[in-house]
């Protein structure tokens, strides 16, 4: 399934400097973010420079759109929606939305999981990380997290902004927290990125 994305990341690439500008707009997203939301839907907001003028925006949208269709009709349904591209200032917007992380990481070809701590402890992901708690700065490791195998987790690879559906408890080294349910991956970290919601 990634042979469909790369054409498109490819392109992108070739005509866009992937980072965000440095100030928030309002209704717009300052840095490319996923928003995670409840029973695992996931809506990526792609925001990147834009300053090549001889590539249209109308027809970087077609791209994205097709490479969208050929995913799902080679799966059968719709799992992926292209909402949409607009363009404001020097920056470019794509909205997509996932109807699950497998879609995701499929098409963006990053790792994502959304699900309780015991479904990603079943799914291989082994939990041996230490993570920090955003309230107290106390660190806990696999056998607290163990301890906890109703709560939802995020973990990903991606290098990107995440807002959650729900107030965040706990995060590994390599992301930053923003906000109750505002975090962000650090650019420079390697490996992933754990996300523990209350």
């Amino acid at each position: 399934m990634k042979s469909f994305v790369a054409k498109i990341l490819i392109s992108l690439l070739m005509v866009l400097a992937l980072a965000g500008c440095s100030s928030e707009k309002e209704e717009e997203y300052a840095e490319t973010t996923l928003r995670v939301e409840k029973k695992g839907k996931v809506h990526e907001t792609i925001v990147s420079s834009f300053t090549k003028d001889y590539y249209d925006i109308n027809e970087l949208g077609s791209e994205f759109e097709k490479s969208v269709s050929d995913y799902n009709t080679a799966i059968g349904s719709e799992e992926i929606k292209f909402k949409g591209i607009r363009k404001k200032e020097s920056d470019v917007f794509v909205d997509l939305y996932f109807t699950g992380p497998s879609d995701y990481e499929s098409f963006i070809g990053e790792k994502l999981f959304v699900g309780t701590i015991g479904e990603a402890y079943d799914s291989g992901y082994t939990m041996d990380v230490t993570l920090k708690g955003v309230e107290n700065g106390d660190k806990i490791g696999k056998v607290q997290i163990m301890g906890m195998p109703d709560r939802t987790v995020i973990i990903l690879s991606e290098h990107v902004r995440v807002r959650t559906y729900r107030d965040i408890a706990y995060v590994s080294a390599n992301v930053d927290v923003i906000g109750e349910k505002d975090a962000r991956v650090i650019s420079e970290s390697d490996g992933l990125a754990y996300i523990v919601l209350k």
